[in-house]
């Protein structure tokens, strides 16, 4: 699977132009209903424009929300199974929204940033460190890596290191210093050399 970074101007912008649209459909929500995780964020982009308090949505709750009219707010639709079973735990008259879907998913918000048209998953300004912490030690597994061969290796998972530091600059580093922190990984100079390794 392909990777694609998404950095915090272009996810405002996104969240910016599904808040317009809502605006300009003269929608006007009691409520933004916030889904789990990724939502969470949208939803404070797309609540900033529109004036709108922000609900979170907790799918292990048996609780209900109720509004005379509610948006559903999630970053990414991939088949929208999550989206329809939101819509189901809200009482009242509905519209949905995303940052992003797949072009061919069999769910179509009322309100969208943009269509992605390949299988690429989509690492998000809020999700940086979860998703690219999976990826070193996906490739730490194999053998210990120097810092400039970590970054050439996420090549194979379609991340290009140089637009990697563009969209999120010096947090490639950061990640490696938070998973030695954690005591996930440890390091290992040798001159000027840094090794990285997981921690037995």
């Amino acid at each position: 699977m392909k990777f694609a970074v998404m950095d915090w101007n272009y996810a405002e912008r996104l969240g910016r132009k599904v808040a317009m649209q809502v605006l300009e459909d003269n929608f006007r929500p009691e409520k933004i209903i916030a889904l789990p995780k990724g939502g969470w964020f949208a939803s404070m982009i797309i609540g900033d424009y529109l004036g709108v308090e922000v609900e979170s949505l907790n799918f292990r709750e048996d609780r209900r929300i109720s509004a005379s009219k509610a948006l559903i707010v999630d970053d990414f639709i991939n088949t929208g199974k999550t989206m329809k079973r939101a819509i189901e735990k809200v009482d009242g008259e509905v519209k949905t929204s995303a940052l992003l879907m797949f072009q061919n998913s069999s769910f179509i918000p009322d309100y969208l940033g943009e269509f992605i048209t390949e299988d690429v998953w989509i690492i998000f300004p809020w999700n940086f460190v979860e998703n690219i912490s999976a990826l070193v030690l996906n490739l730490l597994e194999k053998d210990e890596l120097e810092t400039w061969e970590i970054k050439n290796q996420l090549r194979s998972f379609g991340l290009d290191p140089m637009f990697l530091e563009i969209a999120q600059p010096g947090k490639f580093d950061e990640v490696l210093r938070i998973l030695e922190m954690r005591k996930v990984v440890e390091r290992r100079q040798d001159s000027h050399r840094i090794f990285w390794r997981l921690r037995k």
